[in-house]
């Protein structure tokens, strides 16, 4: 938070996003983004909902994985607590983005090794930081192709292997 910490615009890094999902995927490299399950896992497939229906990404699977699944479907119980435009989205133009269907759950260690035997596709896995759960088993299958694409969508706390990861360690 100090004067010279100044984060560019957030449409700026929604593009870049959007931008570099796209480069891997017409590579045909699958997409991880490792999250935690509350809060920023739903703001992902909030963007990435909006991208697939604006034609800015082809409509591709996207997988959910982990408690995200779980938290997701109290968001969509719940639509009046969500930000206004979702819930204007949701009431008045009858679409729950999250409730589109290119959303997929995996809920079983074969249906994980599905998603890792098929084509191009964006995962949505916990742990966000990488000590545990889903997000560690599809690294570990995914990280050998240099065509795949893993993305931090949150903090990576000193110690963890996201961290690690992030400060560049090619071995961990």
């Amino acid at each position: 938070g100090a004067k010279e910490d100044v984060l560019p615009a957030r449409s700026a890094s929604e593009e870049e996003l959007i931008k570099v999902i796209k480069e891997a995927l017409n590579n045909g490299g699958k997409v991880l983004i490792p999250v935690l399950g509350v809060g920023r896992s739903q703001e992902i497939m909030l963007l990435l909902e909006k991208a697939v229906r604006e034609g800015l990404l082809e409509k591709i699977p996207i997988y959910v994985q982990g408690m995200v699944w779980d938290v997701t479907a109290i968001h969509t119980a719940y639509p009046d607590y969500l930000n206004r435009n979702v819930r204007k989205s949701i009431f008045h133009r009858d679409h729950n983005p999250f409730l589109s269907d290119i959303f997929k759950r995996v809920g079983s260690p074969a249906e994980r090794k599905e998603v890792i035997e098929s084509g191009p596709c964006i995962i949505i896995a916990t742990s966000g930081m990488l000590n545990g759960g889903a997000s560690v088993e599809y690294l570990k299958n995914l990280a050998d192709n240099p065509n795949n694409l893993m993305i931090f969508g949150c903090y990576q706390a000193i110690g963890s292997l996201g961290r690690q990861i992030q400060e560049g360690n090619k071995e961990v």
